[in-house]
């Protein structure tokens, strides 16, 4: 699509386009001005897959994975995919970043759906990449196609003779899946080679861990031009702060400086100098005078809710379910209970600070940085610059983490502002600092659930009341002109797994997501680990006080369509030896979920209580069905990566701030959990006969803070109702 067919789309036809119809923004079709850019929300189509895949002289085969490395490994499943289409061994695969001139627009890495989205298109493209080469093998020796079998790496003719797929290449010609048309749609291996695989389920290791581990794999910051300059902008000290007067004279003249570009129609003041060491002290030398908008107060981001949360009358905005009589009264056999749970804001964390390098020149921009979402920032960056999209060509760079906080790249973006000044290559890091102070925040979560339990064990009763602020609708990505439209939207992000997998004869769920004064957005999982947190404590809440097992509690509920959560709970309570008796001081506790309403996951965590009340994770046992696996080691790896992040946001992991300035921003003043801490997990993948493959990359981070508090209540500490568990004394109950 050219910018001039762009500039003709209704905005109904823009948001169909980018995959935003589904949240109902037809409102936008009444707001006038330009367009915004949007990250893509679009699935691939089978057809955008052409290009992915291609085979080069020589016969090797290159993967434009459309998919952004951050360490959570789905180029790697995917290669496996292409490898078990095309009949040749992983190794064999070049895995390549695809620039954004490269590709058609695809949809940005975010939810787990890497690989669940991207396997019917990469498996269709390696699949028609076969097949044309069959194709061309039948008429090179006047063959019907049925005649040319598979052989790893090529062919085997009817006659007992072979053909490489380098026999059917010119010396020089690179074939892409769509260079050949197909009479059909080709078979896929991918689907109905399910139990004989040949690369798909197998252990393949990343071929990038060498680079990663000794310094060689190149990352944003480690981007650089000839003749390039380095740059840095001044940083608002409120979130919605905005300049109202820079004189820059004083760092104009100082040892470096190129140049001070200022223009406070848009808050901006920033350096660009010949070295890195030199922009920081120009920074500083720039009078700056700052007006704190609208939005800043003294009120913590948390307290912002609280206040309405705590008001006389509440109200919410959305209704998630509504079943039954939510106003019968209580039975006089049952247990009714009420209580209220609490999670705090919470930062990415990422090991890679972000970087971006830009380079504009006349006729094009070139920009190299590390996103989750590459051609929503080479949008941003076109219309900042004015410049068509087909002028700006994006280089996306792996990533040292990202757990949703890295869609934007606000240090590219300045970087092509300070070029398109100064005339020259420009690079702007940022420090650790930075990060903590300038992204958004995974917001505060405020619950209070009324639940009861008959003597039989089935949950009667289920009121699940819940605020919290917009995930999705993140203040950082969507322009401020357009808050009230979003803010009008039930928030798809901040309710993710706030439906429980169990059944109710009589249920509400409401909620609200209130903009708050700082930015809020993705966070590892969304609202999946918080919403967890508060229905897997209440459910463990209901066993304990009816004195039922709160592992047959959970099976004797489980909701129709959701039976497969059933298999996983038995394998983790079955790992852990659910039941058996535990020493003084410590406790079994479970917790399951489902995440996005597919993938199944459960997870028994053991607590130990010390002669100090020290809380300490021993182990955790994690069952998952996230469908077919492609690479099992990696599967499993993110898991455990997500049990002991579910750790640290469990026990300490918290943002501090001072009225809506943030007073964490280093990890000496974040509690992530230290090596010492860290529990011995033990992982179970349960894939039934037939299953798609679904996301994996995020679900097992959903139960682990409520098994965490599960346990510490089975271990004799109390209930403990708000996050992190070492905030604050145990709750009675």
């Amino acid at each position: 699509m050219t910018d001039q067919d762009s500039a003709r789309l209704t905005r109904r036809e823009f948001l169909v386009k980018t995959g935003w119809s589904a949240a109902g923004l037809t409102v936008l079709a009444s707001c006038s001005g330009v367009l915004p850019a949007l990250p893509e929300r679009a699935n691939p189509e089978l057809e955008d897959a052409a290009a992915w895949v291609q085979m080069l002289p020589g016969g090797q085969v290159r993967f434009y994975c459309p998919r952004m490395e951050m360490g959570q490994g789905p180029s790697l499943g995917l290669v496996q995919v292409v490898a078990e289409e095309l009949n040749i061994p992983a190794a064999m695969i070049e895995r390549a970043v695809p620039a954004t001139g490269q590709v058609v627009p695809f949809k940005m890495t975010v939810g787990s759906e890497s690989i669940e989205v991207f396997f019917d298109p990469v498996s269709y493209a390696a699949a028609s990449l076969r097949e044309s080469l069959r194709l061309r093998a039948a008429q090179k020796f006047k063959l019907a196609a049925t005649d040319i079998l598979d052989r790893q790496g090529g062919f085997t003719l009817a006659d007992g003779r072979t053909a490489a797929y380098t026999d059917l290449l010119g010396e020089t010609e690179i074939l892409e899946a769509g260079d050949d048309t197909l009479a059909a749609p080709p078979g896929r291996y991918a689907l109905t080679r399910r139990g004989r695989y040949n690369s798909i389920g197998k252990a393949f290791t990343d071929g990038d861990i060498e680079g990663i581990v000794t310094g060689k794999t190149r990352f944003s910051r480690d981007a650089a031009l000839p003749d390039m300059a380095h740059g840095g902008v001044l940083m608002p000290p409120d979130p919605g702060a905005r300049l109202k007067s820079v004189d820059p004279s004083r760092a104009e003249k100082m040892p470096g400086v190129i140049a001070a570009v200022v223009d406070l129609s848009e808050s901006f003041a920033g350096i660009v100098a010949e070295a890195a060491h030199q922009v920081g002290p120009a920074l500083d030398a720039i009078k700056a005078r700052w007006e704190l908008g609208d939005s800043a107060s003294t009120l913590s981001p948390a307290d912002e809710i609280r206040a309405q949360w705590e008001a006389p009358r509440r109200e919410f905005e959305h209704e998630l379910l509504s079943e039954g009589d939510i106003g019968k009264p209580a039975a006089k056999d049952g247990q009714r209970i009420t209580s209220r749970y609490q999670s705090t804001l919470l930062a990415h964390a990422a090991m890679e600070p972000r970087a971006g390098l830009a380079w504009v020149q006349k006729d094009k921009v070139q920009v190299w940085c590390g996103t989750q979402a590459p051609f929503f920032i080479r949008n941003r960056i076109a219309q900042i610059l004015g410049r068509g999209r087909d002028q700006v060509i994006l280089h996306p760079m792996r990533m040292g983490g990202g757990f949703g906080g890295r869609v934007p790249c606000q240090p590219a973006e300045h970087a092509a502002i300070l070029s398109a000044r100064s005339g020259r290559p420009v690079k702007v890091q940022w420090s650790r600092e930075d990060e903590f102070r300038q992204n958004y925040f995974q917001p505060p979560y405020f619950h209070e659930i009324e639940a009861e339990v008959t003597p039989e064990g089935k949950i009667s009763h289920w009121r699940h009341d819940f605020m919290s602020a917009p995930i999705i609708f993140t203040s950082a990505a969507i322009p401020e002109n357009l808050w009230w439209v979003f803010d009008m939207l039930a928030d798809f992000g901040t309710s993710r797994g706030a439906l429980p997998p169990y059944a109710f004869e009589n249920a509400l769920i409401r909620y609200s997501d209130i903009r708050i004064p700082v930015p809020t957005g993705a966070w590892r999982g969304l609202g999946a680990a918080p919403n967890a947190f508060a229905i897997e404590s209440m459910v463990d809440e209901l066993a304990v006080k009816a004195g039922i097992d709160p592992l047959q509690l959970r099976l004797k509920n489980l909701r129709p369509g959701i039976e497969r959560l059933g298999p996983v709970l038995k394998q983790a309570a079955k790992m852990a030896g659910w039941g058996r008796p535990t020493a003084p001081g410590t406790g079994l506790g479970l917790a399951g979920a489902v995440y996005r309403g597919k993938t199944h996951v459960a997870a028994v965590a053991e607590v130990r209580i010390g002669p100090d009340q020290e809380l300490s994770v021993e182990k955790v046992w994690c069952a998952q069905d996230c469908g077919l696996v492609l690479n099992p080691d990696q599967v499993e790896q993110q898991i455990i990566g997500n049990v002991i992040w579910g750790c640290g946001m469990a026990l300490g992991e918290e943002m501090n701030f001072k009225g809506t300035r943030p007073e964490t921003d280093n990890f000496d003043g974040y509690q992530l959990l230290r090596q010492a801490e860290a529990p011995d997990v033990e992982v179970a993948l349960i894939q039934p006969p037939g299953a798609p493959p679904v996301g994996a990359g995020e679900p097992a981070i959903a139960p682990v803070a409520a098994a965490i508090a599960n346990a510490v209540h089975a271990a004799g500490g109390g209930r403990r109702r708000r996050l992190p568990i070492g905030a604050g004394p145990p709750e009675q109950g």
